[in-house]
């Protein structure tokens, strides 16, 4: 995985100065919500924005470098920071109420995408015809789809601090913090003078683990046998209350829709129905909006300097000559 890593930050860094206009770099802000097993809305989960809950949207923040390879094809590497979080108390279905599981992950991504400029407008004015009133403004739309890594680590608040889930392997699964993401979405630019380059840009994440949220499977009936398991002595005793947080309703004198039984492994369950924590069909995804501002480098081509640097040495030089003679 670091060698995909270094591979992505190798091919997102364009050539510098190869020719006018076509590298720009800058940085991005914005908002972001989680597409997953906890929360939701009022039914069982489902695809895309239908069971996002928008009070959970969080922050996103971002740098990125972008380079021309064509009139209307672009590269663009970014690191961009990312924060999701869920919580199964916020939801209107009661199966999920009762689970009463919760998470926050603050994210980081890396990636490398091509953009698609399908429609483009050039020289836009405000006000054509008055001398000195019309300024070059460049207008582009575009889709981008590419390839990450992502850097996740979910957390849970539990006894008043915050914990790494990943640590306790609440399902008896060993999981690593990086993931492969496909970044995909739609954006626009719109370029001021040819220097000053505004954006917008909505974009889903498909990622290829169902673990961002800590949240897949089962309930192990390793962990409720009250064994030590894979990660040994240190977490065992928090292990079951982790995995398990249906009980705090009742300590905190909630009324749980759904009796505690269906929330953890028994025998009678066989691992069947009352054993279901999460739904490991589909993989954890996420969503960003995001603005953002860069600055436009003008370089020169080799031609330009081969050609040119020249002759433009010469007449500085001519001119410094002339002026002395008065």
């Amino acid at each position: 995985m670091k060698k995909i890593i270094l591979f992505l930050a190798v091919i997102s860094l364009p050539k510098l100065g190869f020719s006018q206009f076509k590298l720009d770099f800058g940085g991005s802000l914005g908002v972001s919500n989680y597409l997953g097993d906890i929360g939701g809305k009022e039914k069982p989960r489902r695809d895309f924005i239908y069971d996002m809950n928008i009070t959970q949207t969080r922050i996103t923040s971002g740098a990125f470098a972008r380079y021309k390879l064509t009139p209307v094809i672009s590269v663009k590497g970014s690191l961009n920071y990312i924060r999701i979080q869920g919580n199964d108390a916020l939801s209107a279905n009661p199966e999920r109420f009762s689970r009463n599981l919760s998470f926050r992950n603050n994210m980081f991504e890396l990636s490398a995408v091509g953009e698609y400029y399908f429609y483009k407008s050039s020289d836009m004015s405000g006000r054509p015809g008055l001398k000195g009133s019309r300024k070059r403004v460049d207008f582009r739309t575009y889709v981008y789809t590419g390839v990450g890594a992502l850097y996740s680590n979910p957390q849970a608040e539990y006894k008043g601090s915050w914990v790494n889930l990943r640590d306790y392997q609440t399902e008896n699964v060993a999981y690593g913090p990086i993931a492969v993401v496909i970044p995909m979405g739609i954006g626009l630019t719109y370029t001021i003078n040819r220097h000053y380059r505004f954006g917008f840009e909505f974009g889903f994440r498909k990622t290829f683990t169902d673990y961002l949220d800590d949240v897949s499977t089962s309930y192990s009936p390793e962990i409720f046998a009250g064994e030590v398991g894979a990660p040994g002595a240190k977490y065992a005793s928090d292990r079951a209350s982790l995995s398990n947080r249906n009980v705090e309703l009742i300590d905190n004198g909630v009324s749980s829709p759904i009796n505690a039984a269906n929330y953890g492994w028994s025998k009678e369950s066989n691992g069947d129905k009352l054993n279901k924590r999460g739904d490991d069909s589909h993989n954890d995804n996420y969503l960003t909006a995001s603005l953002s501002f860069s600055y436009v480098l003008k370089g020169k081509n080799k031609f330009y300097k081969q050609k040119y640097k020249s002759l433009s040495q010469r007449r500085k030089i001519v001119k410094r000559k002339t002026r002395a003679k008065f």
